[in-house]
């Protein structure tokens, strides 16, 4: 199924591509988001396991400025960031930054280490000319970039030599106003002119200018960058104008004199954000078209359309707009060699206004803009020369973030080469090494390597983005591995296929009456006992007859209405309520077969089974329905699994009086919970084998004490459970346990994994262990917090098992029952203080790349499945296993459901994994959930008013039970024994008022065929 999905979405893609691309050119990216909004959901943000193309440049980036120090070295000139450092209220300077200039060789053992195929560095001009022209050549700086070019050469990285990345010498800006001055274009010119001569016989990539809309709008027009001009807001403009009229000239250099000698390609870096409609109308298009016309577009469309800018431009900002003369733009036009994109932080969600947003709302989509890249500019080769993230300034070699955010970028680079057929032709991440970091001076960090800024040799660390890197880079993407991709087989014969729902819906009354020539009507009698339930019990109130004594009038022979007859009451015929009478046990047994289930889960309520606590004060009308279901769902061939206590988030779901006496502190709540376990296996356990005395109760954070005592109330209702009616019912019982998958952020060595047992340890351990192995609470469990304690930081202290608990706790399962829903990754890391756990000192988070349900936010990570089935296995070799809760939420309004046809698809392909392949003993697999109404939002059945409705994942997951799993078509059909009715002629037999119906129907025609026969007979005597 997978397979296909992929094809067809190729071929979906592909088919889009090449009817887009016949419309390339100006406003041609307008159809951008519709196209995307149009790809099949979610298996388009799937991850994608492929490589990329044969040749792909691999490559890593810095600034001179940011890295190189040695500010006043060997001749070098100021540059305005030399000088806007040490004005107004910055507190940090680039004198030194990683010192590069001075360790050459720990960079170039970095770049070994990473086994990038290319470098990105920029040359400083005031080191090169210190005050900005060609008569104060310093031969010094000329050197040192001839020696890292020559050290690069060696090692067989490919340079890529950025002009000006911002550091303009000091003097032009004092001298002439900077780039505001048009003589710049020409300084610019003799200065590319001298770096072509020097050094472009070893050079065949070279960036002329690094993001001319930072230089612009922010240099010139915000001042939170160098040389910090602002107050004047047609400043920008003019600048952004001598930028391109310098990179032109420069470009014109290099294509005239230099091209046909050294080979190289010239191009100008533009950086960019992205943008999303507000609102999901295609009246909001334009708007996204013009704020990326107004950053990107501002300096590509000039050199990759028609050397003009873009009309939204003209038409917002008309003569504040500079205009080429037309020989200006026949001389800008085309000169560019390739596209050369920055996307990252340097632009992305920090250096774009409000006003450049048009309304609209930032997104962090890489893959979209390429797309909108290669529709607007005629489909360009695409070198992205600069993308990443950041993290902290105290963060060291553990950076997590970033290497996901490296992750996604790179994913995002793939899938557009992949699927949108966008020529990307290289990537770049940012940067080598930590730096100064402009505007945010030293607060955030970007190396892959970390430097020490305190130390004397700045020695260069790799974090775990670099070795991260440098794994992709080996394997150039992320290559199809086998586990990673789906498989085929079947589950064995006897695989519980089951639906799990947190409540089922409880009709309040059944009464019965023939109807004659007066119709009843309806009304829900408020003595019933269940009309009085708490709205936690979730009970409907939904009556199946007539239940109105009053007697009505039909007018036949005229309007045909009824009318009510004063002070005349019917006599009401009574009997014994029948399981057959329940319209909704019909209805929910109905949806159930539907799905061809042979399993269901849901859950009692203690509090309104059991309103008073005191099992003598039992609410037998409700235990009589219960009792009902049960038996219609073992005569539809379901197997009924019933929890006795399911907590409830935010809710008491204990008995009121119990609450009110401390709730799950108090023993005699364990006492009373023990009762009412042997209340229900005496009342449903003639037709209940598979039992849950408690459902999840370490999902929440309750106390150790609350826990101990919650042990201790499954262990006594285990033995009740054992001792007294095991013989006689011979069913099976445990508890659910909540077992969300624990990753480690990056598991590069053995410490990586600890922070993630821990947590395993206090999420799932705390429960399983004293019961399924037996000994104690997990000793890292223990050792950790006596630590804590020790430490006077926390007051947690873990109970103590005394012989006789231990004894009584200890083994009291018959299966593993788990629920299991998602994945999170953990480190002991402080990146984010919000996701920072204190007091197990870990860090959670997640891959960036994983689909995320668009509800509650939670990862879609099927994989994590596997991992705790083995991860149980191996506590616990051999247990029998049943996955008892496993779903995704969903929008209601959806029903074509397919983030949960995927769900359901992958999580349980991973499930048989563990199973077929790991040898897991996996006994059965229940979906969750039934329905939206009982579940909101998890449900395979919506809701539409009082309709129900089928969702598509309904179907997918019946044709998985069907199949028994997922077969190979080359396979043996699986032959599985079809179960016996427990009674063939209980589903006719059920039906008792039609029965009887027919019984007398029946037997006035046999008395009615008697009497003809009988009076023929004497008149022919």
């Amino acid at each position: 199924m997978m397979q296909m999905t992929r094809l067809l979405l190729l071929l979906f893609l592909t088919l889009s591509v090449e009817v887009n691309s016949t419309t390339a050119g100006p406003g041609a990216g307008l159809h951008t988001w519709e196209r995307f909004k149009k790809l099949p959901y979610p298996y388009d943000q799937a991850f994608l396991y492929d490589t990329f193309p044969d040749g792909f440049m691999w490559s890593v980036g810095t600034a001179a400025y940011s890295v190189e120090g040695a500010f006043e070295k060997d001749d070098k000139g100021l540059s305005v960031w030399d000088t806007f450092t040490r004005g107004g209220n910055r507190k940090a300077t680039g004198d030194v930054g990683s010192d590069s200039y001075h360790n050459i060789q720990g960079d170039i053992r970095a770049l070994q280490q990473l086994g990038v195929s290319h470098y990105r560095f920029s040359l400083s001009w005031p080191r090169i000319f210190p005050n900005g022209s060609r008569s104060s050549y310093n031969e010094k700086g000329a050197v040192y970039y001839k020696s890292l070019i020559q050290k690069l050469k060696e090692v067989g990285v490919q340079p890529v030599v950025t002009l000006y990345h911002w550091d303009l010498p000091d003097a032009l800006q004092r001298a002439y106003g900077g780039w505001s001055d048009p003589i710049l274009v020409d300084l610019f010119k003799d200065y590319a002119d001298f770096c072509f001569k020097t050094f472009g016989d070893d050079v065949k990539f070279w960036i002329t200018i690094d993001n001319p809309f930072v230089v612009a709008w922010h240099g010139y027009g915000t001042g939170i960058m160098a040389p910090g001009i602002k107050n004047d807001p047609d400043l920008p403009y003019r600048v952004g104008h001598n930028l391109l009229k310098a990179h032109a000239a420069a470009w014109h250099v290099y294509n005239e004199q230099y091209r046909p000698v050294q080979g190289g390609k010239v191009s100008m870096a533009l950086g960019s954000h992205w943008i999303g409609p507000s609102k999901t109308r295609r009246e909001n298009l334009p708007a996204c078209q013009c704020s990326l016309n107004f950053v990107l577009g501002w300096f590509a469309q000039p050199l990759f359309v028609d050397g003009d800018y873009p009309q939204c431009m003209k038409n917002n900002l008309s003569s504040r707009l500079p205009t080429f003369t037309q020989a200006e733009r026949a001389y800008i036009n085309g000169t560019a060699d390739f596209f050369a994109l920055s996307f990252g932080p340097s632009l992305s969600f920090q250096l774009i206004n409000e006003s450049l947003k048009f309304g609209q709302k930032e997104e962090l989509d890489l893959r979209m803009l390429l797309y909108w890249i290669r529709a607007e500019y005629d489909d360009p080769p695409i070198f992205i020369v600069e993308s990443g993230w950041f993290v902290n300034g105290n963060t060291k070699t553990e950076d997590p973030k970033h290497m996901y955010y490296l992750k996604r970028f790179i994913m995002e680079t793939l899938k557009s080469i992949r699927y949108d057929k966008v020529r990307v032709i290289g990537y770049t991440a940012w940067s080598l090494v930590d730096g100064f970091e402009w505007y945010r001076e030293y607060t955030i960090r970007r190396g892959l390597f970390y430097v020490d800024f305190d130390t004397t040799d700045m020695k260069r660390e790799p974090k775990i983005s670099a070795t991260f890197y440098k794994k992709l880079i080996e394997s150039n993407g992320f290559p199809p591995l086998p586990e990673n991709m789906p498989v085929s087989g079947v589950f064995p014969c006897n695989f519980a296929w089951g639906v799990a729902a947190n409540s089922i819906q409880v009709q309040t009354s059944v009464s019965h009456l023939e109807l004659g020539h007066v119709a009843l009507g309806s009304k829900i009698r408020s003595r019933d006992p269940l009309c009085n339930l708490k709205p936690e019990s979730r009970v409907e109130t939904t009556p199946s007859q007539f239940a109105d004594p009053s007697v009505y009038i039909w007018n036949i022979t005229g309007n045909g209405e009824l009318r009510r007859l004063d002070g005349v009451w019917a006599s009401l015929p009574r009997r014994a309520p029948r399981c057959a009478d329940y319209t909704s046990i019909r209805h929910q047994v109905s949806q159930l077969r539907r799905m061809h289930v042979n399993h269901f889960h849901f859950s009692l309520n203690w509090s309104t089974v059991v309103p008073t606590g005191n099992v003598s004060e039992a609410n037998t009308t409700l235990l009589r329905y219960y009792n009902c279901f049960v038996g219609e769902l073992l005569r539809a061939n379901i197997t009924p699994v019933v929890t006795l206590w399911h907590y409830i988030r935010g809710r008491s779901s204990l008995p009121g009086p119990l609450e009110a006496r401390k709730g799950w502190r108090s023993q005699d709540t364990v006492q009373a919970f023990a009762e009412y376990a042997r209340l229900c296996y005496q009342e449903l356990g003639a037709h209940v084998k598979l039992w849950i005395t408690l459902n999840e109760p370490n999902a929440e954070k309750l106390s150790y004490e609350v826990g101990h005592n919650l042990l201790r109330a499954h262990a006594l209702a285990w033995h009740a459970y054992d001792r007294e009616f095991r013989h006689a019912q011979g069913g099976k019982i445990s508890l659910t346990l909540h077992t969300d998958w624990v990753e480690p952020a990056y598991s590069f060595n053995r410490d990586d994994v600890v922070p993630a047992n821990r947590v395993l340890d206090f999420r799932i351990g705390w429960f399983a262990e004293p019961i399924f192995s037996g000994a104690d609470y997990p000793a890292g469990m223990r050792s950790w917090l006596q630590q804590r304690n020790t430490l006077d930081l926390f007051n947690f202290h873990l109970p103590v098992f005394s012989d006789a608990d231990r004894e009584l706790v200890r083994g009291t399962y018959d299966f593993f029952a788990l629920s299991h829903f998602t994945t999170t990754m953990v480190s002991d890391v402080v990146e984010d203080k919000y996701t920072f756990e204190g007091m197990l000192e870990v860090h959670y988070m997640y891959d960036v790349t994983w689909i995320m349900s668009p509800r509650r936010g939670s990862p879609v990570v099927p994989w994590g499945l596997r991992k705790v089935l083995n991860w149980v296995n191996s506590k616990y070799k051999g247990i029998p296993i049943y996955i008892m809760s496993n779903g995704v939420d969903e929008d209601p309004a959806r029903f074509k459901d397919s983030l949960r046809v995927y769900y359901l698809y992958n999580y349980i392909n991973e499930a048989l994994k563990a199973y077929k392949l790991d040898g897991v003993n996996l006994q059965g697999y229940f979906a969750y959930a039934l329905s939206d109404e009982r579940d909101p939002g998890f449900g395979m059945y919506g809701r539409v008013h009082d309709d129900s409705v089928v969702k598509s994942s309904l179907h997918h997951y019946r044709n998985i039970i069907d199949h028994n799993g997922f077969p190979s078509p080359s396979a043996t059909p699986q032959h599985c024994p079809r179960l016996a009715e427990p009674c063939p002629g209980c589903r006719l037999f059920a039906k008792r008022p039609i029965v009887g119906f027919l019984s007398l129907v029946g037997s006035a025609l046999l008395i009615t065929v008697g009497m003809i026969i009988y009076y023929a007979a004497k008149r022919h005597k």
